[in-house]
């Protein structure tokens, strides 16, 4: 009887380690395209906290921001044209890959005349959902040795990069 009982509850793990592995890498298709930041939600931040993203730019600065990503996994950032914006498109380059948590969303910032293959450091972010509309990308940050999270909320504007 312990025999069978150790046998279902081996199989179960392994099914359900199987169900866990066999979600399904996010396609090139399903990214390419523009996108716009509509908000982003700080969980357990001050509210008169300045956060920066992605290195060192205010989190303000990329509400309604335009990001484009093209099907060759190049792609750049439009801040909308506020005071202390930046005023440059940054060009990026983009990736999926899949995790043992779940699908990411990898980032890479390029100053000019920089390849992708130069730049070693850059920001994976895990993708909450996606689909041919919209996104959800969630980060847990430290801040002031606290856990926080923030999470970026994307609308699909163009299936075409321009």
């Amino acid at each position: 009887m312990k025999r069978i009982i150790c046998s279902l509850l081996l199989l179960g793990a392994l099914l359900f380690s199987f169900q866990i592995s066999s979600a399904q890498e996010i396609k090139r298709k399903t990214v390419q395209g523009v996108w716009r930041l509509d908000s982003i939600l700080y969980d357990n931040i001050k509210a008169y906290s300045t956060i920066k993203v992605f290195g060192d730019v205010d989190a303000a600065c990329m509400i309604n921001s335009v990001w484009t990503f093209y099907g060759n996994w190049d792609g750049k950032i439009l801040s909308p044209m506020a005071e202390g914006c930046p005023t440059t498109p940054q060009t990026l380059v983009w990736s999926t890959g899949k995790a043992e948590t779940g699908n990411y969303f990898g980032i890479k910032p390029l100053l000019a005349g920089q390849k992708g293959k130069q730049i070693t450091q850059g920001f994976k972010m895990p993708i909450q959902s996606i689909d041919g509309k919209n996104m959800v990308w969630n980060e847990t940050v430290n801040l002031n040795y606290k856990t926080s999270h923030i999470t970026y909320f994307f609308t699909k504007t163009s299936k075409k990069a321009k």
